[in-house]
């Protein structure tokens, strides 16, 4: 396990385990954070953007990140 003063810009690091991200697991998390961000989820509105589809949430992509290296990073 790692420390502060083990890091390093530039580092990276591999979770033990993967997660597939769903479409449900995004709808959730937008309408729990009370996102009103149509991109996040409103299929039409998405349409129109330059990705042409819902994008997932970027604070539902932090929270999985930061989840996903607890065991490594901040068990210490």
């Amino acid at each position: 396990m790692r420390r502060y003063e083990d890091f390093t810009v530039g580092d990276v690091y591999r979770s033990q385990v993967g997660r597939t991200v769903t479409e449900t697991d995004n709808l959730l998390f937008t309408m729990l954070s009370l996102n009103t961000n149509e991109l996040h989820f409103n299929e039409e509105a998405a349409k129109a953007t330059e990705w042409g589809r819902i994008l997932v949430n970027s604070a539902f992509t932090l929270s999985l990140v930061t989840g996903l290296s607890v065991t490594d990073v901040s068990e210490n």
